[in-house]
């Protein structure tokens, strides 16, 4: 299998930067507004909610909880919603309810905040009970609103921020950062899950190793902007020619690995001829030139070899892929008798 894309085209981006005259001349774009969701079949008490949030939050209106509930699924901008509870058709009990209990965390972690009468305190505890984040009282008190909607607005801000540096930092715990690819602790992890299912299913799993051949001489020759773009390159390659359950990594330099799930050793053998004929075929340019690069690839499948672990697995593809280049590089080597 080979591809004909062209390594100089798909990674030579070249991108026009606006002079300092025109970007003083550009116009500065305005934050745009927290948006609210108001639900209040009362047109007066929507107008006393409207009017103070309005100068610093940009709010929908919704005269019951059905209409509210539709405005939520059609706007993923709202940030907070300020609902009554007694409604026609929902009430505010009912779309209280169906926000805390959606499979969307952007609806279900959203703050909700009531309205209530003075004398409703039953129906104050219950909706606590529902999931509401805090409550107003009627008649509604335009500055109270407005402390209330702030804290909890800055509250779930500050919430979603976090959970946005969490993810932040999963991603760099188990991501190569130039290659995108899993790292070699993410390898690991999924390795050990899937080598474990293996086992309980009674399925082959299967490991290869590959390294680019020369890779040294690209870094030395070329300088190691060009060897980033390689690695890039075959990462891009490897993952197009994988499946959606297969884990593709990069273990470090020009090191790769590839787990393959319920799969046996001729099927990873076909599949790793393919990518290094695919590797071989692929036009690489650095400085103008055209290089050549070729990798090598070891495989090693449970059952067929003594492996107790996904790391035993992968030291026994780590040394039938140096077997590979020892006897000439590009090439594929799938067992340990001396003829393959």
């Amino acid at each position: 299998m080979s591809t004909s894309t062209d390594f100089s085209r798909a990674y030579s981006i070249t991108v026009d930067a606006p002079t300092a005259l025109e970007a003083e001349d550009r116009p500065l774009e305005a934050e745009p507004r927290p948006c609210i969701l108001l639900v209040e079949d009362s047109s007066t008490t929507l107008s006393l909610l409207s009017k103070p949030l309005s100068e610093n939050y940009s709010p929908l209106a919704a005269h019951d909880g059905v209409d509210g509930w539709k405005l939520l699924q059609a706007h993923p901008e709202i940030e907070l919603v300020i609902t009554d509870l007694e409604m026609p058709r929902m009430s505010g009990q009912e779309l209280l309810v169906k926000i805390r209990q959606n499979d969307n965390p952007q609806i279900s972690n959203l703050p909700v905040i009531v309205i209530a009468g003075a004398a409703e305190k039953d129906d104050r505890d219950l909706a606590f009970t529902n999931g509401a984040n805090d409550f107003v009282t009627k008649p509604i008190d335009s500055s109270e609103l407005q402390a209330r909607v702030r804290v909890h607005h800055k509250l779930a801000r500050t919430i979603r921020e976090l959970e946005m540096s969490r993810r932040a930092l999963a991603d760099q715990a188990t991501t190569d950062p130039l290659t995108r690819l899993k790292n070699r602790r993410a390898f690991f992890q999924e390795g050990r899950q899937g080598f474990a299912l293996s086992e309980r299913s009674h399925n082959s799993l299967s490991i290869m190793e590959l390294d680019i051949d020369h890779f040294k001489r690209v870094n030395d020759t070329y300088g190691h902007q060009a060897g980033d773009k390689v690695l890039i390159g075959i990462a891009r390659l490897l993952t197009r020619m994988s499946r959606s359950v297969d884990t593709v990594a990069r273990l470090g330099g020009e090191e790769f690995a590839i787990i393959l799930p319920e799969t046996k050793r001729g099927g990873a053998a076909v599949l790793a001829e393919r990518m290094r004929a695919a590797a071989a075929d692929m036009p690489f340019h650095a400085s103008g030139r055209p290089i050549s690069l070729t990798i090598s690839i070891g495989v090693a499948t449970s059952g067929n070899d003594e492996a107790d672990s996904v790391a035993a697995l992968l030291r026994i593809a780590d040394r039938r892929m140096y077997v590979a280049k020892k006897r000439g590089r590009n090439r594929v080597c799938v067992t340990d008798d001396a003829d393959a």
